[in-house]
């Protein structure tokens, strides 16, 4: 008999099919790619993120894992959004790429098939039940990691004995996953930190400010959600004659973005390009490394409208940029309120503050994120020895 679940799992891909017949829908989420492939001939060591931050995370795991494990095998890096594929496609890496396919029986059923997955490395929250019931049925072994781990909440029902490694970022996320999951008895579970500056990890750099910054606030993921706040913010910044750079969360924003802000009768101008009491808007993915090695401060973006989720800090943080989020930080609220009462970051209750915002010590940063390297660091090694052992 189908479980719950299971029987769930299939009315979704009968409604899917469905939507994937409306034009308009198709073109936004390409349910045909998540329902039918094509699916790259493996096998592979297939890793899996939801958005550009966790994927980001997962292009430079995927690059340390082929150095330091002997004949890596091939690994398959999927995402749930299309415009993330395109920068993965582009980004040079040694890796294939392919839409996230869709957790359906069906779909699942034709993936592992071609696929032929060794491994399934998860970053953050991307549990979905029928990727880690797959994983189970197609390996017969704990064959699934999760890297970078946070938890809050899971379907009813999910079955996390495929699991064998855990690492998650703080003792809260571990605490609330262990409740779930105590059942599945998986062999290594550990506080190891937020892996997003893994490679500031590896590199052993100091944080450093940078030299000579000519961007005095960057602004960075921000969604039109929060316009509201951010335009207060940024015309208080161009009454200073500040130089500031914009870079949306989602392409799909920018037009609307250079529209609000021209109806401000403020002045845009686009990235590279930038200079005082001006906006410098960013139409691309993967810049905010660049943005950042010319910035004195950085605003964090889904942090000004309760709805959102508060993006990567630790960016700007390990490069030595001044960091600030808003009133709100969900999905890394403890782990952002560490940092604020580390004086590691700021945090603004409201904008009428944002012009006299706190500026965090640098010694305080480079302490703070020496001791999540030690955590970060144990935890990937963990992680080789559990791919190791898997893959024998």
């Amino acid at each position: 008999m189908f479980k719950a679940l299971d029987i769930a799992r299939m009315a979704v891909g009968s409604v899917a099919k469905a939507a994937a017949k409306i034009p308009a829908v198709e073109s936004r989420f390409h349910i045909n790619d998540r329902l039918n492939g094509p699916w790259p001939k493996g096998p592979f060591l297939w890793l899996h993120g939801a958005s550009l931050g966790e994927c980001r995370m997962l292009l430079n795991l995927a690059k340390f894992l082929q150095e330091d494990i002997e004949n890596c095998p091939k690994i398959l890096l999927t995402t749930q959004k299309n415009e993330v594929l395109k920068f993965l496609k582009e980004s040079g890496a040694n890796i294939e790429a392919c839409i996230a396919p869709a957790d359906t029986p069906n779909a699942m059923k034709n993936f592992l098939a071609e696929v032929k997955p060794v491994g399934l490395i998860l970053g953050e929250n991307e549990l979905w039940p029928g990727y880690l019931s797959g994983m189970k049925q197609f390996t017969q072994k704990p064959s699934v990691a999760i890297v970078s781990g946070r938890y809050r909440t899971s379907i009813p029902g999910v079955d996390f004995s495929s699991v064998g490694y855990a690492s998650m970022q703080t003792g809260g996320d571990l605490s609330r996953f262990l409740n779930v999951a105590s059942r599945a008895s998986i062999a290594q579970m550990m506080i190891g930190g937020d892996w997003k500056i893994l490679p500031w990890v590896r590199s052993g750099k100091d944080v450093k400010a940078p030299e000579n910054p000519t961007i005095d606030t960057v602004f960075v993921s921000m969604h039109m959600a929060e316009w509201a706040s951010l335009c207060r913010m940024i015309v208080s910044s161009i009454k200073r004659q500040e130089s500031v750079v914009l870079i949306p969360r989602r392409l799909t924003e920018v037009d609307a973005f250079r529209k609000a802000l021209r109806e401000q009768e403020l002045t845009v101008v686009e990235w590279p390009l930038v200079q005082k009491g001006a906006i410098s808007l960013v139409t691309k993915f993967g810049l905010t490394k660049e943005v950042f090695a010319k910035s004195r401060t950085a605003i964090i973006g889904g942090s000004f409208s309760r709805g959102l989720g508060v993006h990567d800090f630790w960016e700007p943080l390990q490069m030595g940029v001044a960091t600030c989020i808003g009133p709100f930080a969900a999905g890394q609220k403890e782990k952002a309120a560490a940092l604020v009462n580390a004086g590691v970051m700021a945090q603004l209750q409201s904008t009428a503050g944002f012009s006299m915002r706190n500026i965090p010590d640098p010694r305080l940063v480079s302490t703070f994120l020496t001791n999540e390297r030690t955590k970060i660091a144990d935890s990937y090694e963990q992680l080789l020895v559990f791919l190791k052992n898997l893959l024998q």
